[in-house]
């Protein structure tokens, strides 16, 4: 399909069909980013004031909660007065579900379900306006790129690929849209050798998808010496997954394009995009990004993102923890727009190594070690107590027991002699429901850095 007839209609009455305004928000971001940050904030500070508002007037649990606490809506004008509020936490949504719901209900509402990645699922309402906000702040970002609405696109996610009537149906409507979609699910080598001939066949310009996906696609293609030419790929989008140095440049090399990073989460929304100057713009018009600073860490400003999305109507997210980490930055960017900046987000709490003694490691410690190990084809690291870490590798003949005790070795002087590390060798190291990859997964971290997420804070406290 021409990218031109998909951009002009095709696209745009698939969005409206679904209620999603995407188009309508797409002109008004790409002009919002130009403005200075401090007129972003001033807009930001007037959908809040407007936002609490309305939570208070159509949500029941914000409503008693603000007057069991003699809070006002009109107490919180700015991103500063949110403080005066308590956090949302992933169990405040599980007990409170019905409270927590607007009434009158928006008019197009989607229930969505997320947090299979560790402990119970959690399930929101979403409105359609949020969505289109979402898709519209995601173009805008490809646009950074060149790219617009209706090039051609391949996207490597947790969908299996079956022949049942809605499938159909999805393939049908993909292809009008000039999309094709590759199943994470499968990234075994029979598979990536077929996508990797959809690829050169179909000639995206950008590619969208897990980034632990994208990178061991990459790498198939750098060993098989299958990479793309120069001319056509204008991007890669790796998402859902905190993107690494060394799956960034496996992804450069294989198809000779930027390998970018998008930040967001299932539940709280589209948050951030990185830009071609390699810096991570907040989707300020409409989200709010606060940290709540964590000593363990040991850096100033450095802590777990809690997210306020102003268009979360369905089910407003007030203060929404989301479990990952990251830190605010300041400055401005040399790209020139106003957008606020995340300086890093380095994944989930849960994505850190913990120690007897309180240090608090990112999975990178451990990771290239492991990496540097020859004959490892896959790993996973797993840490359910703070003096134990067991290595899971799926590994060829290459790994001898001379590899095995390196590496061990190698492991030890990251984490310190307090920390017994044990080697398993597995024929599979399998996916998330979701079709994500989680290579390290601490359960000791999720109880120190996450121990005050469950703490209950009362309104009108400095949290």
């Amino acid at each position: 399909m021409h990218p031109i007839l998909v951009r002009k209609f095709i696209y745009p009455l698939h969005e409206y069909s679904k209620g999603k305004p995407t188009f309508d928000w797409l002109p008004i971001l790409e002009q919002s980013q130009w403005r200075r940050r401090e007129q972003i904030l001033r807009d930001q500070s007037d959908a809040l004031q407007n936002f609490i508002e309305y939570a208070y007037e159509h949500v029941p649990y914000y409503r008693r909660s603000m007057d069991e606490s003699g809070i006002r809506p009109n107490d919180v004008q700015s991103v500063g007065d949110l403080n005066r509020l308590p956090y949302l936490t992933k169990n405040d949504l599980r007990n409170n579900f019905q409270e927590l719901q607007a009434s009158p209900r928006p008019a197009r509402t989607q229930t969505i379900s997320t947090g299979g990645s560790t402990g119970a699922p959690v399930k929101v309402l979403v409105a359609m306006e949020s969505h289109g906000f979402a898709e519209a702040a995601r173009w805008r970002a490809q646009g950074w790129f060149g790219l617009k609405p209706g090039e051609r696109e391949m996207v490597l996610w947790g969908s299996p690929i079956e022949l049942g009537r809605q499938s159909r149906w999805r393939q049908g409507r993909d292809r009008l849209l000039n999309s094709r979609l590759l199943s994470a699910f499968d990234l075994s080598e029979g598979a990536l050798a077929q996508y990797a001939k959809r690829i050169r066949q179909f000639r995206p310009h950008k590619l969208y998808g897990y980034a632990s996906a994208l990178a061991y696609l990459a790498s198939y293609m750098l060993k098989t010496g299958q990479t793309v030419d120069s001319d056509w790929p204008k991007a890669i989008f790796a998402t859902a997954e905190p993107l690494l140095p060394y799956q960034r440049r496996a992804i450069q090399e294989a198809f000779h394009c930027p390998a970018v990073s998008e930040y967001g989460a299932r539940d709280a929304g589209l948050i951030a995009h990185e830009c071609p100057a390699g810096r991570f713009h907040i989707n300020a018009e409409r989200i709010v990004v606060e940290i709540d600073e964590d000593k363990h860490f040991g850096v100033a400003g450095k802590g777990e993102i809690v997210i306020t999305n102003l268009l979360s109507s369905a089910m407003p997210l007030i203060r929404y923890r989301t479990g990952d980490v990251g830190q605010l930055d300041s400055s401005q960017c040399s790209c020139g727009r106003g957008l606020p900046l995340l300086s890093y987000v380095e994944g989930r709490q849960t994505d850190f190594l913990v120690t007897p003694s309180g240090r608090v490691l990112h999975a990178l410690a451990i990771i290239y070690p492991i990496r540097e190990a020859p004959g490892v084809a896959e790993f996973q690291v797993i840490q359910e107590t703070v003096g134990q870490v067991v290595i899971r590798l799926v590994a060829d003949s290459n790994f001898s027991e001379s590899a095995c005790k390196t590496l061990i070795g190698k492991a030890r002087l990251a984490l310190g002699d307090e920390v017994s590390v044990e080697i398993e060798r597995v024929s599979k190291i399998p996916r998330l429901p979701s079709g994500k990859f989680r290579y390290v997964i601490s359960m000791a971290a999720e109880k120190i850095l996450g121990a005050n997420v469950g703490s209950q804070v009362k309104l009108g406290n400095r949290a």
